[in-house]
């Protein structure tokens, strides 16, 4: 027992990482998504987008940023100069 709060705090220390991704999809392919770091960017960011469908990662620039009552579209332009939409539950 004297032993749970060490426990707890390793535990947590180990979860926190795993914390830092946002989720969400693609919204012309609905494919599942991640975007690192977790936090509401703004225009000109770069962040890393996953994608869960092909398994791969590259960095991407926010071209814009719309706010709805529940979710985050976020409209990112990514290395072959593709635009997409990615829409992401509100934090």
């Amino acid at each position: 027992m004297k032993y749970l709060p060490l426990l707890t705090v390793v535990l947590l220390f180990l979860a926190a990482p795993l914390a830092l991704a946002w989720d969400g999809f693609d919204a012309e392919t609905t494919d599942l998504v991640e975007v690192i770091p977790d936090q509401l960017p703004i225009k000109g960011d770069v962040l890393t987008l996953r994608d869960y469908d092909t398994d791969t990662s590259r960095s991407c620039t926010v071209e814009s940023v719309r706010r709805n009552r529940r979710t985050i579209e976020l409209v990112v332009r990514c290395p072959k100069n593709d635009l997409r939409t990615l829409v992401m539950e509100a934090l």
